[in-house]
């Protein structure tokens, strides 16, 4: 006599048919929209759940929004913070490299969707991404579609409104002092943002001058930050504010080292 759930002798309608057919479909929707996680390779996944949730086991402190030292700055009391998802090594590495150069588009909202529910919604009016560098070949940016996926999970609305001021040198591959000496007039930032309030995003903070810069650019065209935030940090030692070669501990393992400040 067959049961509900299958037939007499089964506890289930043949889980071995079940996983050849999931595994055909996954097969067939990878050809129809070639796609597979980055982190397991996974047909069919943009970024799977699994793999996004392994992607924020362990974050690097935040860093100072006016000179990217550490938070809370001596220098600059009250200054807002730049917050970083994880540490940038291992399987967020891979997924930010993929993102960047191995043309998984995509890969960025699901990266920004899994960032979001990390902190609290910030008071902002919108989200303003580091733009993309003149002449790249990139074809898109991949700090905007990082905070397309935080917009979505925040309900905030995203604008790609910032410019570089001229052409300066892929950030990739230069050296710590080479990072820093980004001229402060880097960016420019049109005056129809004049009187908002907006929370940066990148895709990772290395030194953290890109985003100062950015920060900077836009208090002097009369736009408030409420802070930044990015999907990796790059950890460095900080002593009284100026970042030092070995690295500083990251924020769980620090008493109190709360996601959610």
């Amino acid at each position: 006599m067959q049961d509900k759930m299958g037939f007499a002798g089964h506890a289930g309608p043949f889980p071995g048919k079940i996983m050849f057919i999931n595994r055909l479909f996954a097969a067939v929707l990878h050809v129809l929209w070639p796609t597979s996680c980055p982190v397991c390779g996974r047909l069919g996944e943009v970024l799977c759940t699994d793999c996004a949730a392994s992607l924020f086991l362990l974050s690097p402190l935040p860093r100072c929004l006016r000179c990217g030292g550490m938070f809370p700055c001596l220098r600059h009391p009250g200054a807002p913070r730049i917050r970083s998802a994880s540490i940038y090594n291992g399987k967020i590495k891979s997924v930010i490299l993929a993102l960047k150069y191995g043309g998984f588009r995509t890969v960025g909202q699901r990266l920004g969707m899994a960032m979001a529910p990390l902190w609290e919604r910030p008071d902002a009016d919108l989200l303003l991404p580091v733009p993309l560098h003149r002449g790249s070949s990139r074809g898109y940016n991949q700090a905007l579609e990082i905070a397309r996926g935080l917009g979505r999970g925040w309900g905030m609305e995203t604008l790609d409104a910032a410019q570089w001021a001229r052409r300066v040198p892929r950030r990739a591959g230069l050296s710590q002092e080479e990072r820093r000496a980004l001229a402060h007039d880097a960016f420019v930032i049109p005056s129809r943002l004049r009187g908002l309030r907006v929370a940066l995003v990148d895709d990772v903070c290395t030194t953290g001058t890109t985003l100062t810069r950015l920060a900077a650019a836009c208090e002097n065209a009369g736009v408030s930050v409420a802070g930044a935030y990015t999907a990796a940090g790059v950890v460095e030692r900080l002593k009284n504010g100026v970042p030092c070669s070995d690295n500083i501990p990251s924020e769980r393992s620090v008493p109190g080292g709360d996601r959610k400040f």
